[in-house]
């Protein structure tokens, strides 16, 4: 049996980030409107790179916790009913040469396919979140992205204004550094100037072509977020500052043990320890670029799945639903046939709603998958004559509730069957008998909407000869005018058409008016 329209269920997402200084994980669900909203996020604080940067390979204490934290997500994708996931890992899984363990457990002991990107992927997605996020304020968009994490640096740029991002990834990590370099705590002048200087020399081939004095960088990662609330504006959202701010405030950083950025900036043991670092490659590659602003929009590669998952999830819904809308309109159109009802009118009553329905969904505001709902009811709205033409509507009503077709629920079910008989009588009997339902408030609202739509196509069909071939639908002002093209009949307004326009126009408080005129032959038609 067919189940509801698979949009009705909340379609819940997750996003794993497994990255050098920790992995991350976040839920969330899409919405009606097809937004994301989050229902939970974590951080487990695995240090993929420590020992990766320097031996090449990934220890056995950190495979066992990794793989723990993944058991972890795993039980809270369960537990959140997730139903479409990407993991991704970036540069430390990326460079070592035991990966394969670490993926073959992960996907063993946890369920979960772990797929380690490239450095160009993991600029990409980070691109994609930025811009998204940035999308709604012209006066924020960057023209420079740093991603910072623990074995990777993701620059992307747009040069000398072009709407084109170039991306790169330049082996420039927080923890890289930090154990490459032996930096442990309170980094001195020396130290200081190793990184520096590191940066720098990577980062020349794209300096010269990057171009983008003056603009404003998004910095990304836990490192941005957490520099932003040291030097930035105070803006909780989306913390922006000045170049010559976190120079500034370079020695007030690097200069203190871990223990005194734990305290002095509330952070945790394993940001202490690299933020230092990050304070300093930040600084360097934006003076690289030019840049002399920065801002942290609080995005990065897990928004950015979380983004492409929802828009894979956005097709696989329309197909589903496209198909379960098929399967629907075939069954009403089985029971018609099994009680020997002729559905010629009810076929094109059924266009008719279909198009106003769309033409009208802006006005309407009705939610999408409704629309089968119409097309059923319209399908089926006078079956009841097979029983007897005298007050087939309360027949149509009867058959439909018992008919059980497959793809509806006790809803739908409802709605199709109130739709069927409220199709006859004036507006203010068809919403008495609305009213009456035992269907939610939000329900009984949308099925006076329905019902007036069904009545006004059926109006159009008045005489059951499907004389209306195409309408188009304008509003002017206060009044929607529908242009009706018939294949014969008179070439003016005919009043008998809108003779069931009375509920679609209270309910959108609008008034509804048409014109009338014939085919208009191609062979007279201008060149």
């Amino acid at each position: 049996m067919l189940v509801s329209p698979p949009m009705l269920t909340p379609t819940r997402l997750g996003a794993i980030d497994a990255g050098s200084n920790a992995i991350r994980v976040v839920i969330a669900e899409m919405n009606a409107g097809n937004g994301l909203t989050r229902i939970e996020a974590e951080r487990m604080p695995v240090r993929l790179g420590h020992g990766a940067f320097t031996r090449g390979e990934l220890d056995a204490p950190t495979i066992d916790a990794a793989v723990a934290a993944f058991v972890h997500f795993r039980e809270r994708f369960d537990a959140n009913g997730v139903t479409m996931y990407r993991a991704v890992a970036t540069s430390a899984v990326r460079g070592a040469s035991n990966r394969d363990v670490l993926l073959h457990r992960i996907y063993h002991e946890a369920g979960i396919e772990l797929e380690v990107i490239e450095g160009e992927e993991e600029a990409r997605l980070v691109r994609k979140a930025v811009t998204s996020a940035t999308y709604e304020n012209p006066s924020m968009r960057p023209r420079a992205i740093l991603d910072l994490g623990g074995g990777s640096l993701e620059v992307n740029f747009q040069a000398n204004g072009s709407p084109q991002w170039q991306g790169f990834s330049l082996p420039v990590g927080t923890v890289r550094l930090m154990e490459t370099f032996g930096l442990d705590g309170v980094i001195g002048d020396a130290e200081a100037g190793m990184v520096r200087r590191y940066t720098a020399t990577l980062m020349q081939t794209i300096a010269r072509g990057a171009q983008v004095n003056g603009a404003i960088a998004a910095c990304t990662g836990g490192n941005a977020e957490a520099l932003g609330k040291i030097v930035g504006n105070g803006d909780a959202v989306a913390p922006s500052w000045d170049l010559a701010d976190l120079e500034k405030a370079l020695p007030s950083i690097v200069g203190l043990t871990v223990e005194q950025r734990m305290a002095q900036f509330n952070v945790k043991k394993d940001r202490a320890e690299v933020m230092g670092i990050a304070a300093l490659v930040f600084a360097t590659a934006a003076r690289q670029l030019g840049v002399g602003r920065m801002m942290a929009p609080g995005v990065g590669v897990r928004e950015a799945v979380l983004l492409e998952l929802a828009e894979t999830a956005k097709v696989e819904q329309a197909r589903q639903v496209g198909a379960h809308d098929k399967a629907l309109l075939t069954a009403a159109r089985s029971f018609a046939n099994r009680v020997d009802h002729d559905t010629t009118h009810g076929e094109h009553v059924r266009q008719l709603a279909r198009t106003l329905f769309h033409q009208l969904q802006d006005v309407h505001g009705l939610p999408p998958n409704t629309s089968v709902l119409l097309e059923v009811a319209a399908l089926l709205h006078d079956i009841g004559e097979v029983v007897n033409v005298r007050g087939h509507h309360k027949h149509s009503e009867y058959m439909i509730r018992w008919a059980r077709l497959p793809g509806l629920d006790d809803t739908g079910r409802e709605m199709v069957a109130l739709m069927a008989r409220t199709n006859r009588k004036d507006a203010a009997r068809a919403k008495e008998l609305i009213s009456q339902s035992t269907l939610s408030k939000e329900h009984r609202a949308q099925l006076r909407k329905l019902s007036g739509l069904l009545r006004l196509a059926d109006g159009l069909d008045t005489d059951h000869r499907s004389r209306v071939e195409q309408i188009v639908v304008t509003r002017m002002g206060e009044s929607l005018m529908l242009d009706l093209v018939v294949k014969d009949g008179p070439t003016r307004t005919d009043d008998k058409l809108l003779r069931k326009a009375d509920l679609l126009k209270e309910e959108l408080g609008l008034d509804i008016k048409a014109t009338v005129a014939r085919p208009v032959s191609t062979e007279s038609a201008p060149n």
